[in-house]
C-alpha cells in the first residue's frame, strides 16, 4: 500500500511538537540560568570559539552563532553588532578521544588579547 503526504505535511508522535525553523529562538527557554547578573564588556569586544574536536571541520563548518546569542541574551553586550563586537574567529585543534571534545569561548577586550 502506497500512501501519500499531503505537500506541507508533517509526521507527528505522540511526545513531539513541530515548530517551523523561522521560530526556533522564540521558542527557546527564557528562563535565567546564572544566578548573579554577568558584568556587561565596556568596550568593543572580540570572540573566538576555540573547538577541541577527534573530527575536525572543515573551516567554514564552524558557527558559534548560537552562542553569540546567548552571550547578547545573557547581557553581555546589548546587541552583536560591530558597535559592540568588533570580531568573531573560529579556531580549532584535534584531540585524541572524542569524550572530550569542547569549545572554549574567549571574550577579550578589542586590540588586544587581554582575557
Amino acid at each position: 500500500m502506497t500512501t501519500r503526504k499531503k505537500k506541507g505535511a508533517t509526521n507527528r508522535t505522540k511526545n513531539s511538537t513541530t515548530i517551523s525553523a523561522a521560530n526556533v529562538e522564540q521558542s527557546a527557554r527564557n528562563e535565567q540560568v546564572a544566578k548573579s547578573k554577568i558584568k556587561a564588556m565596556d568596550s568593543p569586544c572580540c570572540i573566538n570559539f576555540h573547538s577541541r574536536r577527534y573530527r575536525l571541520t572543515d573551516a567554514d563548518g564552524c558557527s558559534g552563532k548560537a552562542a553569540l546569542d546567548g552571550l547578547v541574551h545573557s547581557g553581555l553586550f546589548p546587541d552583536d553588532s560591530a558597535k559592540y563586537v568588533e570580531k568573531v574567529s573560529h579556531t580549532q585543534e584535534k584531540i585524541k578521544k572524542p569524550a572530550l571534545e569542547e569549545t572554549i569561548i574567549e571574550v577579550y577586550n578589542g586590540g588586544s588579547h587581554e582575557k
